[in-house]
This record gives C-alpha cells, structure tokens and sequence, in this order.
C-alpha cells in the first residue's frame, strides 16, 4: 500500500515552536478572509506534506457488520472550508487591523479579552444572520501573544477564528479572580462544582468546567433570568448556555423504542412547535437496573438516575398530529419509557423518564491557525501567595498542580459541525479540548503538549465525551493524561494521530467507535501513582500501582464510580501501539496484528452484540492488570478478533499512511541527547550549552548578547553518519548560520548553510560524517543573541565509528547474516539487529573482554524465534551437531556480552547463559516461551538483567516458567556445575524490570549454591502464577547473601499463590548455607487477600549462624496472614 509522510513521533515536544513543527501533515490551504483580503493573507497560510483526503470523496462505503462512520466529521464529511466559502461582506471578516484600532486587541501584553469578545459579539449581531457554511465570516488575530484572562465565548455561527500560525499567534490565558475556581474540594485537591452556587445554580451546571475558548450558546432560560441577573461576574457563567434550557424543558415519550428504530413517540400535550425537521435532537435514555446489571454492576448503592444512553440526532420528519419524530438514524439503545418500564426496579425509589430535547447548538464554528497556552507561573494561589513552576514540574507527574486554574483550551458544548485545525496547545489548565455534547466535529493537524493539571476528578485529557459522528485526525499529543472517547460517545473515528498516551474508552457505554492507524507509545511513568500532589481518578478514588498501557477499557465495577461500563463494538484496527514496561527501557508491541479487528465489548457470535470482557468466566473488574490476557480466546471473553482485514483502512478508500510491517515504532531519539556540549559563549548562569541536549522543554543555550559569530557544539562520542538536525529556537535565533561536522573538533565541514533563517523550528534534512556537529551561526536574526531550546541530531553510528569497545558495527538483517554474525563475533564488535523476525537457533560462542565487550543489539521489534527443539540431545546441554536447543538466544562460554534492546519470544527456553560471565541484558522483551524466560547457567557469574519485559513464560511446562532463574538445582549440578561441581552463577543483579503476568513459576528463581546478588527495583505481576512444582510465590530464595529492596508485587486471580517472597534450605553436596543470611528491605507487597505473608521465613533454626533479615521498611496490604512470620529489624 502507498505511504506518505505521516506524523512523527517526537517526545518531549519543546514549545508552541516545536508544536507547529510537529503538525507537518498539512493540505495546503488558504485560510477564510474577506476575498480581498485573502492574498495579504497569504503569509500565514501553513504548508507542508498531504494527509489522505479525508472528505466523503476518499471513504469507503459501510462495510456489513461494522457501524457506518461514512458520515463522520464536520457536516458528515464536506471539505473542511477555504477562501471559497468566506462570507461576500467584508464587513464580516475583522482583520487584524481592525482588531487593533477598533477592538484594542494587540500582541502587546495588554488584556485583549473585552476587545476579542465585542468582536466575536458584533459579528454574531450583525453577519450571522445572513452567514452559512458557504459564508462564513471571520477574525484574523495578529502574530505575538495576545493575553486573555476569561472565558471567550465563540457563540457566533458560521465563524472562523484564525491566526497567523500555530507557532506565531499565542492565545496566552492568565485567568483572573472571576474565572479561575474559587471553590475546591475539602483536601484542596479538585474543583468542587457542588460547593460553587449562586441561587439555583451550582457549578456542575457549567460542566466540564471553564476554558480558553467556549463554542457554547450564552442564551439564559427564563426560569433563570432572575438568578442570571442577581449573580456576580464570577457566577454569571452558571446560567448561561442551553444547557439550562434543556433541563427546564425536555421532553418526556409516551412509549418507549427498541434498539434500531428510528421513532420517537412523544408524550401527549407536546407542543410540536418546537420540533423542525432537519433540526439536532438530543435523545437520553433512562438508567434502568437492569441496564446496569447488563454491564455487571450489581451494586444497587451505585445506580444513578440519569442519561448514561444519550445521543445527539438530526431530526428527518415530524409527525405533528400523531406526536411522533423520525431520527436521520436507528436508535443504538434501547429507549425506555423510564427507569421501570423494562420490569426494573425504580432507582431510589424514584421513577426516572426518558427525555429528548430540541436544541439550540452552536454551529459551523472554525478555529485554526493559532497557539494556546495557559500561564501559571506568577499568578496567585487561591489561599495566598504565587505559583513558580515551569512545565518540567508537570512532565509524567499525574497530579493537579493548581487545582483553582484547572481551565480547559477548547471546550465544544452543544456544538455542532465545528472544525479544529493546525491549533497548538502548550500547558493547559486542564484538558487541551474537550466536549460535552457536540456533533460531527473535526479536529485534525494539530498538535497537544502538557497541562498543569492531570490528576485527580479527571483532569489533563484530550477528551471526547459525549460526541458523536466526529473525526480526530493526524494530530499529536504529548503529555497529556488520555485520549478518550466516553459518556455515551458513538460514531467517532479516531485516525493517524500520533500519542505518548493510551487510547481510552473511558466508560459510560460509548460505543461503536473506530481507532485506525494511530501510532502511540505510552511510556513507563504513564501511571495515577506517578504524582506529586492531588492525585486520583476521574470518580475521586486515590491512585493505584498499575501503569496505563495503549489501551484502556471501563469495566463495569471500575468505571461506574463515574459512570458505567463501556459499550459495544469500540473498534481498534491498523494501529501502531507499544508499552515501555520499564522506566527507560524498550517498547513491547501491543496488539500488534494490523490486519486484524479487535472489536472490544463484544460477542465472539456478533460483535453488534455487547459482552462485558470477562477473564476465566468472570467479569472482570479492572482492566488495570489484566491489560494483557487475550479477550478473544476462551477462557476469557468480550473481543471479537476473528475478523481481518487486508486494505489498511476501514474509514478510507485510500489512507495514504501504514504502519507498516514490525512492531511499534520506537520515538526518535536524537543521538545528541544529554551528550557534552560547549558553547562560544554563554549569556549567564542557566543558559549552558547543555541546556540544548537535555530535552527539558524549559531550558535553552542562550549566547552573549550582540555579538557575532557564535556557536555550540555537540560531541556524539563516536563518528556518526547524521541525517537531519533540528534546531527549536527562542526568540533569539539565527538569520545566517550554518550546520558543520568534524571528526576532530577543529576541522569543519558545512552540510548545511542559510541566510534567511526567521526562527521558530527549522527541521534540516542533511548528509555528512562526524563525531562533533556545531551550529555555527554569523548573523542574528535579533539584536540579541543565538538562543536554543533545543539542538538535535539524528543519525546511526557510522561504520567505522567504533563501540565502546573500539570494534566496528555489523548491521544484519536476515536470519542467516545473524548467524554469520554471531559464528565471527569479535571483542569491541557491535552486532546491530535491522527491525523484523529472526527465525532459528543462535549461538554465541565467542568471548568478549572486559575492555571490549561484545554487543547484540535491536529495535523492540527485531524478534528472534526458536522453533526448536530438534534433534538428538546431548546428556547435557551444549551446542552440538544435529541438536536445535529451542533456546531463542544461547550464550555459552561467552562471557563479557551486552544484549540490548531487542524481543525474543515463541522458543523453548528464551536467552540462556552459560559459563559466561559478566553478560548485560538491557531493555529486552521475553515473551510467550515454553519454560524460563531468562537463565543464569554454569557459573554465569557477574551477569545484570535490568529495564526488561518478561511475561507468558511455562506455556508448555508451567512449573518451569521462572522468569529469571539463577543457578541451578543441586540435583542438576553434574551438568550445570563447572566451578567444584557447584554451579555459582554469583553475583547477578536483577533490576528494574517488569515482570508477569502470566509468568507460571517464581518470577525469579534463586537456586541453592549461589550468593549475592540483588533483586531491585522489579515489579512483579503474579497473575497467572501456576502452583505447579512449589511455583506459587514472586521471589524463591534458596541462594544466601542476597539483598533484595525496593520491589513491588502484586497478585490477582486467576493463579496459585502462597506468598510473596519464600526461603528454602535444600541440603546440597558440597554444603552451603542455602536459603540464609539474605536481606529484604523496602519492598511493597498486594497478596490479593491470598498470599499468606510478603515475606514467609521457611527456617529460622536452619540458619542462625546466618539469618535472614527482613525490615520494618517493607509494606504488605491484603495478606491473610500478614507481612512475616519473623520478628522484623527496624
């Protein structure tokens, strides 16, 4: 299938510059203006690379079986408008001129707010009544900051606001004593929309919360008129928007509708009136219990009265005499005539109606072309004081910084036909676009980084709640806490965005929505736990240890603390998805089959049909843990995957953009990262060169002031071969300047010169060889200095650019070149894996050196497979002719390797050492293997396994499926023991990996005979633990001397389980004190309420010469017995 360019991955983003660069997939466009406006306009038109056409022009026809997204996306698929559909009246285009001299609105620091909304306000009174979606008027901000300290409400139809750029014009919100929240929850840690009223009103009523700008009708109901005009400046907002009049006049049925008609039967005494055909009807259906009790909520205590089965539809006819409505599509749920009519019980002894509501939306709205930030250094704390962050105190910290400033970017409410395009948001508030009842909107190109507030009561989202019929297009977030489609969202189709966070179905019975050919990488630290202050979940519950992987899915239990379970037919297809399961280490592919259908929530017979995932034939009650069983295969439930599909879209005829063949695709790392770098000069203290390369979007290089030349350097190490430089400036750029390598620091070579340099981000594809690369700039473009956020280069190491070890690279990408490889490793070499599958037996049999190791290293997605055993074997192990081992990775009598990066998986055993010492394993993914994972054999001494996957070990022989086995049994010494007959595999540390589930035996096995080493920093997943041969702990300690601190485990049916941690005291020959003198500390244990003790001392007689130790500092939760039988040691 044909490529085009598509989004890159870039992680961290650095500035509302670097946003606009990221947006790169751009159909040159022409932005809405007066026609004669349209050619001085034409500087701020954003060109760059298409993006598929995604208009009803390039999309496939319904396909049986699957919901019709056909029509998703602004007015069901129309072009999305150009100059051709610019209102004929100039007066109803305000130009940034006119901004200037008849609203007051400048880039200069002074409060633009009254000025922009009197513009917004003259252009709804006066050109919206003559406006259309083919005559749209519009205002043109200016280039620079533009400070706003309220809510702008975008109320005007057929309006597009547009600025000179996502990286030139900056809405910069500084919300003031009106607007930002003036009640939090009691511990401070949240808005408390209940505690924030005026008259009737609370400040739920302005749900989900205040923004930057707000595509929402003003109109007050009469019933509040009284209220509206009593309230202060900071409670106005309560009641004003049509959600006011929806609740003082819905509608009730007089019968209720089956799932898939498309009547509506409304109650006698209706006024028809207010019903027109062609108009948006909002449709809600009442919670009943036996609706809940669909989802696996049984608790009565946590049913609600309200809509969790809502949507918004057009309205095809009115029947005025028979008080009926048709809707433009079939009902997706059934609709009651109440909350009893089904035969269910009134929730709190209250009868609940099914409702609909003709509304007022605001439509055919346009924002594009523009930044959005929201300011909090140096504003005010609600209790006193200033707040002095940057966004480096927000990066992976899943609290709420500021609580009272959690404002939202974009916030689309009862919206209709909206369009969101090339817009840059930087540290909002809270969500960086939201909506809560909005219908076929459009958001494409654009670009998403940080908020100030992720935690608790659901903040930091790029959120679609309540949408339906709406399209999410090639855009990037960075920073954010989720993408998630809730509360009742249908017909939405999220395509080729690129995301660092999960893909979430977030609860409340959304359903039938598409996620197709996204790419997102969800790091390690993406996790509730990680958090500073504040911290929690949407329905207020406190954080917990799982971290979030690419997707999510509400289970009944979990999400009905906000909501409800998550609906039918949510389907995933085509995506390019991956999981760092160690804190800086490689990315686990993660329903990687892209030709496959995952349709989540339901039947294997119909996937039209719901089913609740269910584990072992039981509905599970979090997703969290269980992220990784397979859905689609009995025992378990509730995926349809039997379904395939070869055309690479289900949305589009052409796509234009694969994934392609492999696993998920690594983020780019710039091969500059965190290297040294010097600089000519330095402005001051905090502007280092180093400031460049660390990847914190808050610091820059920064050189002295008015003085030409000037430079920085970056020292790679190494010679490499770089393709592309990408410098982010600050204001302070380069107008002349030019990109230089060298191999000696002294000797130069341009590979890239301009003279017309104008700042922002330039993204420099180059050619050239060198260890040093230096910016080397001769003219500013400012009268100030040369300043650089960030200064990156990309590329590989050169041929001859060396290892550490001094030897070259060999790059394989077959089967038969790695075995090659292998057969004439040499000390210094690095054996370089090219992404895709290695199918065989490999052996390494060549020692490296102290000062020149040898390197095996890989993408995530360059997977070795031993389809082995084969042949006849020898009585004990060793590489011999005729015999495939089955190992996925066999290193014997090699000592002084580095394994890194790379996945081995579907073989007997997957990496084996033995008699090779000093062996790193690094960031590696062992999965889906017979017996053990990972094995430490015949005096494998001095080895290291850290920032490593290990899961689904023991699929044929489970009471052999230790993760990570040290040693060997004392009864396997006579093959396994070359050291005085013992086998002392000493000295290995085991550290910061993540371990199960469905690992079937100990996750790490330490045999009798070795000693010292250290379990650190592991977390541990005992789901699916077997019992099978003594397997049913985390961690068996039969080796002595081992200090093993700071771990985590947990365990969760199904899987057999004893304790966490366990000694034993085999006898063995020679004699050693086996099972004693280890040391825990530091480690946190949930045994599920099945474990015994985290920590069960089988012996203390056994080893008084030298006992275990177990700590204070250790924590248990849900033992049935407790944290030890010893006498803890404070």
């Amino acid at each position: 299938m044909p490529q085009t360019p598509r989004l890159r991955r870039h992680r961290p983003l650095r500035s509302l510059a670097v946003l606009a660069a990221l947006a790169t997939a751009l159909t040159p466009v022409t932005g809405i203006g007066a026609p004669a406006a349209a050619a001085a306009d034409a500087d701020a038109t954003v060109t760059a690379a298409a993006i598929p056409d995604l208009t009803s022009a390039n999309r496939r026809a319904p396909i049986p079986g699957l919901p019709d997204w056909s029509r998703a996306g602004y007015r069901g698929g129309a072009p999305l408008p150009g100059a051709a559909e610019a209102h004929p009246d100039a007066a109803c285009h305000i130009t940034a001129a006119e901004l200037a001299a008849q609203y007051g609105v400048r880039a200069d620091g002074t409060d633009a707010t009254s000025g922009l909304q009197r513009a917004v306000d003259a252009l709804r009174t006066t050109c919206t009544p003559s406006a259309g979606f083919t005559k749209l008027s519009s205002i043109t901000l200016p280039a620079g900051r533009i400070l706003v300290t309220r809510q702008l409400a975008l109320d005007a139809d057929y309006m597009v606001l547009r600025g000179a750029g996502m990286d030139r014009t900056t809405l910069a919100f500084r919300p003031d004593a009106d607007t930002r929240y003036d009640t939090l929850t009691a511990d401070g840690s949240d808005w408390d929309e209940d505690g924030m009223t005026h008259g009737a009103g609370k400040g739920g009523w302005t749900w989900p919360g205040r923004g930057l700008l707000r595509v929402q009708t003003r109109e007050v109901s009469p019933k509040y008129a009284s209220d509206h005009a009593s309230a202060p400046a900071d409670r106005k907002d309560l009641f004003e928007g049509s959600v006011n009049q929806h609740w003082a006049s819905g509608v009730p049925l007089r019968e209720g509708s089956p799932i898939g008609s498309t009547q509506v039967r409304l109650a006698a005494g209706t006024d028809m009136n207010r019903f027109k055909a062609g108009a948006p009807l909002w449709v809600g259906a009442a919670n009943t219990a036996k609706f809940y009790q669909q989802q696996t909520i049984n608790d009565p205590s946590t049913y609600v009265n309200l809509h969790m089965r809502q949507q918004i539809f057009r309205i095809a006819a009115v029947d005025t005499a028979g008080k009926n409505l048709t809707l433009d599509k079939p009902l997706e749920f059934d609709l009651p005539l109440d909350s009893t009519s089904d035969g269910s019980a009134a929730i709190g002894g209250t009868v609940y109606p099914s409702r609909v509501t003709p509304l007022k939306v605001v439509q055919g709205v346009g924002i594009e072309d523009l930044g959005i930030t929201q300011e909090l250094d140096g504003m005010p704390k609600l209790g006193g004081g200033t707040y002095d962050v940057t966004p480096a105190d927000a990066k992976a910290n899943f609290g709420n910084i500021a609580p009272e400033y959690a404002q939202h970017g974009i916030v689309l409410k009862w919206a209709a036909d909206v369009w969101i395009r090339r817009v840059a948001t930087r540290m909002t508030g809270s969500h960086a676009v939201v909506t809560e009842n909005a219908k076929n909107v459009q958001v494409q190109e654009s670009s998403f980084d940080g908020s100030w507030n992720k935690g608790k009561g659901g903040n930091g989202y790029f959120r679609g709640s309540r949408v339906w019929d709406s399209l999410y297009a090639y855009n990037t977030s960075r920073n954010l806490r989720h993408f998630t489609f809730q509360w009742s969202a249908s017909g939405n189709v999220a395509v080729g965005n690129d995301f660092d966070s999960d893909l979430n179905l977030h609860g409340g019975w959304e359903r039938r929505n598409l996620f197709e050919n996204n790419r997102v990488a969800v790091p390690f630290e993406n996790s509730s736990k990680n958090c500073r202050a504040n911290c929690g979940e949407e329905g207020g519950g406190g954080p917990d240890g799982s971290t979030w992987w690419p997707i999510w899915w509400g289970a009944g239990a979990k999400a009905v603390k906000w909501s409800g379970a998550t609906g039918p037919q949510n389907v995933f297809y085509g995506n390019d998805l991956g999981k760092q399961t160690t804190a800086g280490g490689a990315y686990q592919p993660y329903y990687p089959d892209r030709q496959r259908l995952y349709q989540l929530g339901s039947s294997a017979a119909d996937p039209s049909v719901y089913q609740h995932l269910t584990a072992n034939g039981s509905a599970i009650a979090d997703w969290a843990g269980r992220e990784n069983l397979d859905y689609g295969k009995a025992p378990h439930a509730g995926v349809h995957a039997s379904r395939t599909d070869t055309s690479g879209s289900l949305f589009l005829k052409s796509a234009g953009t694969d994934p392609g063949p492999g696993g998920p695709e690594v983020p780019p790392t710039p091969v500059s990262a965190g290297k040294p770098a010097t600089a000519s000069s330095v402005e001051s203290a905090g502007f280092e060169a180093g400031r460049a390369v660390d990847g914190d979007a808050g610091t820059r290089w920064a050189s002295a002031e008015g003085v030409d030349p000037q430079w920085i350097r970056i020292d790679l190490g190494a010679r490499h071969t770089v393709s592309r430089v990408r410098l982010a400036w600050e204001a302070a750029y380069g107008k002349t300047y030019r990109i230089q390598v060298s191999d000696d620091g002294t000797d130069w070579t341009d590979i890239h010169s301009t003279g017309a340099g104008d700042g922002a981000v330039d993204d420099l594809t180059v050619s050239g060889t060198g260890r040093y690369v230096r910016m080397y700039g001769t003219a500013r473009g400012t009268a100030y200095g040369y300043s650089l956020h960030e200064f990156e280069v990309y590329g590989t190491l050169a041929p001859d650019g060396g290892t550490p070890g001094g030897g070259p690279v060999v790059d394989v990408s077959t089967a038969a070149q790695l075995r090659s490889a292998l057969a004439g490793a040499l000390p210094g070499q690095t054996i370089r894996l090219a992404a895709g599958e290695y199918r065989g037996a490999f052996v390494a049999r060549t020692p490296g050196t102290a000062s020149a190791p040898i390197t095996l290293t890989g993408p995530a997605n360059a997977v070795l497979v031993n389809d082995g055993p084969s042949g006849t074997a020898p009585s004990c192990p060793a590489p011999v002719a005729g015999w495939d081992s089955g190992y996925g990775l066999w290193l014997y009598g090699a000592p002084y390797w580095k394994l890194t990066g790379f996945t081995v998986k579907d073989s007997k055993k997957g990496v084996v050492l033995d008699d090779s010492h000093h062996v790193t394993l690094d960031g590696l993914s062992v999965h889906h293997v017979e017996d053990e994972a990972v094995h430490f054999r015949r005096s494998s001494s001095d080895g290291v396994i850290r920032n490593s996957a290990i899961s689904h070990t023991g699929l044929v022989q489970p009471g052999y499926g230790e993760a990570v086995y040290i040693g060997s049994a004392g009864s396997n010494w006579s093959c396994h023991g070359n050291t005085g007959g013992v086998d002392r595999s000493d000295r290995i540390q085991v550290l910061d990996n993540r371990i199960g589930p469905n690992v079937t035996a100990e996750h790490i096995d330490i045999k009798e005979g070795t000693a010292d080493g250290v379990i650190r920093g592991n977390t541990f997943d005992g789901t699916g633990i077997s019992g099978q041969n003594s397997a049913d702990s985390w961690v068996d300690a039969k080796g002595t001397g081992y200090l093993i601190e700071n771990n985590t485990g947990r365990f969760a049916p199904p899987g057999t389980f004893a304790n966490g941690y366990e000694t034993h005291n085999p006898s063995t020959t020679p004699s050693f004190p086996n099972g004693c003198g280890n040391v825990w500390r530091g480690n946190t244990s949930d045994l599920g309420g099945t474990g015994a003790y985290a920590i069960k001392i089988t012996s203390t007689s056994k080893c008084t010469a030298s006992p275990n130790v177990v700590h204070s500092g250790n924590t248990v939760t849900n033992a049935v017995s407790g944290l030890t039988n010893v006498p803890v040691t404070p």
